[in-house]
């Protein structure tokens, strides 16, 4: 029997937590949940010892970096330099080198393969949102872009793909598949979210805005996936 929550409903799944906090609320909050605890408890370890990590929790507050020292995100069992941050709508997500895990670490064990296509797929559909509000509020004509034929095509054919792959993930078809062998769906997202920019134009190259988000994005399948492997 399901178990159901308060309200009587069933409890969402950890993907699709995931991907409503990626939608709704934004990278960080999202590899939050993804992790599943406290972040630099629990450092998740990718293939080439590399890692996205979010910052500045609000209820885990960091305390003062050293003005004449590199930013670090650590904790005093495992030590992690930021080589960059990107600062993102929910708050700032750093690039981290991590180092190799040893017998019994807790960081041994990566993303789970399909909970990362879940949160990609939500910050897809997060900029699908945005692109419809920031087309609908450009002027063209006695209309706006958004209305424009091509541009409703666009959107349209970008929300379908994102339906389509919605209801591949809820079908189970990824669950328990090895990352090596989930680069073709990684890579349709990254296509997706591509698509989405060029709709934006030149808001779309924002390192702040759509441009940071669909980085950031195809960044996680990058460091989180052994490529290696898929050949």
């Amino acid at each position: 029997m399901t178990p159901l929550t308060a309200s009587g409903t069933p409890p969402a799944s950890p993907g699709l937590r995931v991907r409503d906090l990626a939608r709704t609320r934004g990278t960080a909050p999202a590899l939050r949940e993804l992790l599943g605890a406290p972040v630099l408890q629990a450092l998740p370890h990718a293939p080439h010892g590399f890692a996205l990590l979010p910052l500045n929790d609000p209820e885990r507050p960091e305390g003062p970096e050293r003005p004449d020292g590199p930013k670090r995100a650590s904790a005093p069992e495992h030590p992690v330099e930021a080589l960059r941050t990107y600062p993102l709508p929910g708050g700032p997500v750093a690039l981290v080198r991590v180092p190799r895990p040893g017998p019994g670490d807790r960081r041994a064990q990566p993303f789970d393969p399909s909970a990362l296509l879940w949160l990609r797929l939500g910050l897809a559909e997060g900029l699908l949102h945005s692109c419809v509000g920031h087309l609908g509020g450009r002027p063209s004509g006695d209309s706006t872009v958004l209305l424009q034929p091509l541009v409703k095509a666009q959107l349209a054919e970008a929300a379908a793909e994102q339906a389509e792959f919605a209801a591949w993930l809820g079908g189970g078809l990824a669950d328990g598949v090895p990352a090596s062998r989930l680069r073709r769906p990684h890579d349709r997202l990254t296509r997706n979210g591509r698509a989405l920019l060029r709709l934006f134009g030149a808001h779309g190259f924002m390192a702040e805005g759509p441009g940071g988000v669909a980085h950031v994005s195809e960044l996680l399948a990058d460091v989180h996936q052994d490529v290696e492997g898929a050949r």
